[in-house]
């Protein structure tokens, strides 16, 4: 139900060594660190890249490419776990007409994306430097994210759900309290309601078709998480509503084996038959 030799690691019994662990970040900041050129930052897995594309295309989104990789090494010196050689940061400029190229045609439509678009790029602008400039870039994208149809956190509006939510943690400004309500408003009038399941879900409308997901990324719960983590900015009687919603998802939807449970990918079962269960437990509440 929950564990797949085929698909996962075997757990070891390790004892928790906190040395061992420091070092061991400290390995692997050192070796992106000297890994990193300026302007192509860092190479593609070959795993992140299409069929099409080689191994030497620039990728910059902060889901698969130098955005990502940059937020991290800064955010571990910013917790003190190491202590880089330099700034990745000085150059995000570079980066920003970077991701926009990598966008290609669909920059207009996806430039928001919390994942893949400009979002991030100037959430790190803004962690640096919160200028009023940058403060409203990011109020517009983030407005202007609300009505795209994925409805999922890699693209759509929950990913500026959750960059709104960072940015009210991070400024106690009302402005993103505000943005993260609007959003959440926006996502409540766009559940549809499932007879054959009974609960409510989102249509995702990805990559050329609509689909009912219901992962951590393009799915259901994706878009539950930052609703969850921001509860405390939305009165107590909408909370409340969200909340039954939620639970009544993701207990209509649960695979149950005993005291066991795991979830589909999509809310209809006949498009999960042929596709792995998700192995992601949900104790939200």
């Amino acid at each position: 139900m929950l564990y797949d030799p085929a698909r996962h690691e075997a757990l070891r019994g390790i004892p928790w060594d906190e040395d061992l662990v420091c070092k061991t970040i400290e390995h692997i900041v050192a070796d992106a660190e000297e890994h990193f050129t300026p302007i192509r930052y860092w190479q593609a897995h070959p795993l992140d890249v299409g069929r099409d594309e080689g191994l030497n295309q620039i990728l910059t989104p902060l889901y698969f490419g130098a955005c990502g990789v940059i937020w991290a090494l800064h955010y571990l010196q910013s917790v003190e776990a190491v202590q880089l050689s330099k700034s990745y940061i000085d150059d995000l400029d570079s980066l920003l007409m970077q991701s926009r190229v990598w966008l290609g045609d669909s920059y207009e439509q996806e430039r928001a994306s919390y994942l893949m678009g400009d979002t991030p790029v100037h959430m790190l602008s803004f962690g640096e430097n919160p200028t009023i400039e940058v403060t409203e870039i990011l109020d517009a994208l983030i407005a202007g994210n609300l009505d795209h149809p994925a409805r999922e956190l890699m693209w759509g509006s929950p990913g500026t759900l959750l960059a709104a939510l960072f940015l009210y943690e991070r400024t106690g400004e009302a402005r993103w309290a505000e943005l993260f309500r609007l959003t959440a408003a926006k996502l409540w009038s766009q559940l549809q309601w499932s007879p054959e399941y009974e609960c409510h879900y989102w249509m995702q409308d990805l990559y050329g078709h609509q689909a009912t997901y219901l992962d951590a990324v393009h799915g259901f719960v994706a878009t539950a998480s930052p609703l969850i983590r921001g509860r405390h900015l939305l009165d107590s009687d909408i909370w409340a509503d969200w909340k039954q919603c939620i639970a009544n998802t993701i207990q209509r939807t649960a695979s149950r084996s005993g005291s066991q449970a795991n979830w589909r990918v999509y809310l209809n079962g006949k498009e999960s038959s042929t596709r792995p269960m998700l192995n992601a437990m949900c104790n939200y509440f």
